[in-house]
């Protein structure tokens, strides 16, 4: 036990340094960097060259109590730094999957209108191309390209939109989807379904979510380099580019995490009405999730 102690502490003290310690020190750097320089010598690299060879050559970077004072301000900063990212973090997570509150509504209504018109032409397009192939025994030359309309609907959302972001209507989509072919209420089944998953079943799930929080985590730093971009505007296009980054990869994220929440009610839905009473002999149907759906709201 001891020594499965001493491993976990040495496993949370590596994460802690790549995860927070280390993008911290970089982050005071630039800070340092930022307010030396500003907007007027922004590529001024020979300026920094002097300060730290000036530094070098006096009396006190020979001294020992210098030394540490400069290194203690730099852990101190960055720890700091990685203070704010922690509750920085939930807020980009907020931010990509929540409603926005009233300023999320016009924006909603604008996807729901994209939405809507590209499923009109998607299912148009599946009309035409039904009726091109029942008028002829050999297909057309040209058919609609009903794929690339579909991904095009898609692009904005996968059901209608209910939250003023992609991300935001993933899982909202999945647990549509869930309630439309299972009758099952996911948001008051999945805490159940958890508890009979065994843990290499979890896993992948629990990796999912880790890689999005990850990347809500790359967003926080990205917000802090984008304030630092008011007196260095590199730090800007650094903040911005780490921006796209993160969005990018809680997007892909948000969509593996929503796949295997569905993936995991095919597989265990039977699982878990049984679980709770239901005698269930062949596939999981509407009723048999509506009684499950009944059974875990109590009512409610």
């Amino acid at each position: 036990m001891t020594g499965f102690v001493a491993s976990l502490g040495g496993k949370l003290a590596e994460r802690w340094l790549t995860g927070l310690a280390l993008p911290g020190v970089v982050f005071v750097v630039a800070v340092v960097v930022a307010l030396r320089l500003g907007h007027a010598d922004a590529w001024n690299l020979g300026l920094l060259t002097a300060d730290v060879t000036r530094f070098i050559d006096s009396t006190a970077a020979r001294e020992d109590t210098t030394v540490l004072v400069l290194a203690l301000a730099v852990v101190t900063s960055s720890v700091t730094a990685a203070a704010i990212v922690q509750p920085l973090h939930r807020v980009v997570v907020r931010f990509w999957t929540g409603e926005w509150g009233k300023l999320g509504a016009p924006l909603i209504r604008r996807r729901g209108r994209r939405w809507a018109e590209r499923t009109s032409r998607y299912e148009a397009a599946l009309r035409r191309k039904a009726r091109l192939l029942r008028a002829s025994d050999a297909p057309p030359p040209e058919l609609p390209d009903t794929a690339a309309l579909a991904a095009a609907r898609d692009r904005i959302a996968l059901t209608e939109p209910r939250r003023p972001t992609w991300m935001g209507d993933r899982m909202l989509t999945a647990e549509a989807r869930t309630y439309t072919a299972y009758g099952l209420d996911l948001g008051s089944a999945w805490p159940r379904l958890w508890l009979l998953l065994s843990d290499d079943e979890r896993a992948p799930i629990a990796h999912a979510q880790a890689e999005f929080l990850s990347a809500a985590r790359t967003g926080a730093w990205a917000t802090l380099y984008l304030a630092v971009g008011v007196v260095w505007w590199p730090a800007a296009l650094v903040g911005a580019g780490a921006w796209l980054v993160a969005w990018r990869r809680g997007r892909d994220t948000m969509d593996r995490l929503a796949e295997l929440v569905e993936a995991t009610v095919d597989l265990h839905a039977t699982a878990l009405a049984r679980a709770l009473g239901r005698t269930i002999e062949g596939e999981f149907t509407p009723a048999d999730g509506e009684w499950v759906t009944r059974r875990v709201r109590k009512g409610a």
